[in-house]
């Protein structure tokens, strides 16, 4: 027990004491008088003349609505492992009549933008790792339907996500049956499926459990890492609650490291 407590002490202290990020707003995207513009949080010990492991945090929202800031203890915490966060916004139903296709385009656009402009922003792009929470999951796995974005992607780290969006899934039934099939995560798993953490509750009703398990043996049927990491009794979202915050922190800490991906001193 006094080991875990002070395994505790420590992550909360290396959270806190380095959270401080350097934060600017950029656009990399215009759709007629629409400007998409996609946040960076830089570590505050940040040297211009160096290059970053980068993490990529699509915001969720059900593709209707927009919560910019919902990763923005997450791009600190990722600051304080001396990675670069961005947070990119996309089109959305409320804001822009769009339907998920569109938000699937911005995002894919947004990833060919940063491989392109990686140089610019600082981006080490042979450590690129994509996420995001719900429908934000289901972007962040959008981004490796194409093999030439794929083979940049060195993890993905989902939180809650949206697997299935085609026909008989819980995000066509919510729909009036209207499906995406084309942008179905898993539709689209492919060979070299990027090594993959998702955390999810067992109580979701958004995206099932058995569906995220279905995903998880579909991606090793193709020889690809799929971690799940089950939270009892938590619906959708939970990931944002202070409680859970922390322990989804503490095991992306334990999944960077054993990708080689993190500092073991950081």
């Amino acid at each position: 027990m006094g080991k875990l407590v002070s395994l505790a002490v420590i992550f909360f202290l290396s959270l806190n004491i380095f959270s401080q990020s350097i934060t600017t707003t950029h656009i990399y995207k215009k759709v007629d008088t629409i400007e998409l513009k996609f946040k960076i949080y830089k570590p505050y010990t940040f040297d211009s003349n160096k290059e970053y492991s980068t993490v990529i945090l699509f915001h969720g929202g059900g593709f209707n609505n927009r919560f910019e800031n919902q990763f923005k203890k997450h791009a600190e915490y990722f600051n304080s492992r001396s990675y670069i966060t961005i947070t990119p916004v996309y089109r959305i139903k409320n804001l822009h009549n769009t339907s998920p296709r569109e938000s699937y385009d911005d995002a894919k656009d947004f990833l060919n933008y940063i491989i392109l402009n990686s140089k610019k922003y600082n981006i080490n792009v042979d450590r690129l790792f994509i996420g995001g929470g719900s429908a934000g999951g289901h972007l962040a796995l959008s981004t490796i339907f194409q093999d030439n974005t794929r083979k940049f992607v060195k993890g993905l780290i989902l939180y809650n996500p949206i697997v299935d969006t085609g026909p008989n899934s819980a995000f066509a039934n919510r729909r009036n049956n209207k499906d995406f099939l084309e942008i179905s995560p898993i539709h689209n798993i492919k060979e070299g499926h990027p090594p993959t953490i998702i955390f999810h509750g067992s109580l979701d009703k958004i995206e099932p459990i058995e569906k995220i398990n279905e995903y998880k043996e579909m991606v090793s049927s193709v020889g690809s890492r799929c971690e799940v990491i089950i939270y009892p009794d938590q619906g959708h979202s939970f990931f944002n609650r202070q409680e859970f915050f922390t322990k989804t922190c503490e095991e992306v800490d334990k999944f960077l490291l054993s990708l080689n991906y993190l500092n073991k001193n950081f």
